[in-house]
């Protein structure tokens, strides 16, 4: 920021010279840093907008389903100013740009944060939260359009990042379609089938559930530590009876080994080894893509889809186990140990 100049300065001599050095100084400095001389981070720009800003152009972010209409209209308005600079990223022209796209970065992070911690049920007893199409598909939106500012910031300005921004994606680049009409998870039917659940309290506190507007294709859901995403089939797919309930239970599988026993074998082999004996298992193998022998095969999908049949509701365990070790409960003493081991693991929290 230049600052303005003094009315009282009528020429470059006397008292006015040292101010005048001390404003070129200044220019100098934070054309160096910014051009590559100096690497500050946020410094300068965070004393300049501490606050960040609203990029929102007079749109309410939060209220309604108006998050893509939003975010088109971001997507423009970024395209703008990153291509009115003459796509010259150094320079004041340039340096102002960066100063704008980190305050707004800021701002957005910040209306993340108010979404977060304003989720649209959150369970009295067990502290679990859903956050409904609405919350989620907003939340969707202020992750694209700061990550679209992050990524212009490292690439200094590069226009082509806006060229590729694409709504239709998560972070993890697993595509989104359009919802079939009428089939989006409610937040009813979840909170039923998490009540459901035979799982020690712990394992449920501070859960997330984020229902897309969207459809993630083939995938009804994704689970990880902390959290599961769940999207409608996509249009015109004929979809399986309790399928909501199927996911809901199979994903907080995810969330139970991630969390009690290890995201990968590396991170205990101990506890992996136990849990591949009771079940049968000879070796540990990875996850693969849905529908692929990798996934049919995997140690990560096996313990998934063995939570859903032993811990979920009757309507959630009332679809076959999906993985090729089968059934739990065709053998008792199988299934009893395994509901030890579980229960062991899970109330360690």
């Amino acid at each position: 920021m230049i600052p303005r100049r003094d009315p009282t300065i009528e020429t470059a001599y006397g008292h006015g010279l040292p101010k005048l050095r001390l404003m070129l100084t200044v220019l100098v400095i934070i054309t160096f840093v910014y051009s590559g001389g100096l690497k500050p981070g946020y410094g300068i720009t965070e004393q300049i907008m501490p606050g960040g800003c609203n990029p929102s152009l007079s749109m309410e972010i939060g209220k309604g389903d108006g998050f893509i209409r939003w975010f088109e209209r971001d997507l423009s308005y970024v395209t703008r100013i990153v291509r009115g600079h003459d796509g010259k990223p150094h320079g004041l022209s340039g340096l102002w740009v960066v100063i704008r796209l980190r305050g707004e970065v800021r701002f957005l992070e910040k209306e993340i944060r108010r979404l977060q911690d304003n989720p649209s049920y959150t369970h009295p007893a067990l502290g679990f939260h859903v956050y409904d199409t609405d919350t989620t598909g907003w939340l969707h939106v202020l992750y694209k359009a700061a990550d679209v500012r992050g990524n212009l910031l490292t690439s200094h300005l590069g226009p082509s990042v806006v060229d590729d921004a694409n709504i239709n994606e998560l972070p993890d680049g697993t595509s989104l379609y359009e919802p079939a009409s009428g089939r989006l998870p409610k937040v009813e039917e979840i909170v039923e089938e998490l009540e459901g659940m035979t799982l020690p309290p712990e394992v449920l506190h501070d859960y997330r559930v984020y229902i897309l507007p969207f459809s993630l294709g083939d995938i009804s859901g994704l689970g990880s530590r902390g959290y599961m995403l769940l999207g409608a089939p996509p249009a015109s797919c004929t979809v399986m009876e309790h399928q909501t309930a199927f996911t809901i239970a199979h994903e907080l599988g995810h969330h139970i080994h991630m969390t009690f026993l290890g995201a990968t074998y590396e991170e205990n082999p101990q506890g992996w080894d136990e849990y591949m004996s009771i079940r049968g298992i000879p070796r540990w193998t990875a996850d693969g893509g849905v529908n692929s022998r990798g996934w049919f095969e995997s140690t990560e999908e096996t313990f998934a889809e063995d939570v859903r049949i032993l811990f979920g509701t009757e309507q959630a365990a009332s679809w076959p186990h999906g993985t090729v070790y089968k059934d739990p409960r065709r053998d008792p003493v199988v299934a009893q140990r395994l509901q030890v081991f579980i229960d062991i693991h899970t109330d360690t929290c």
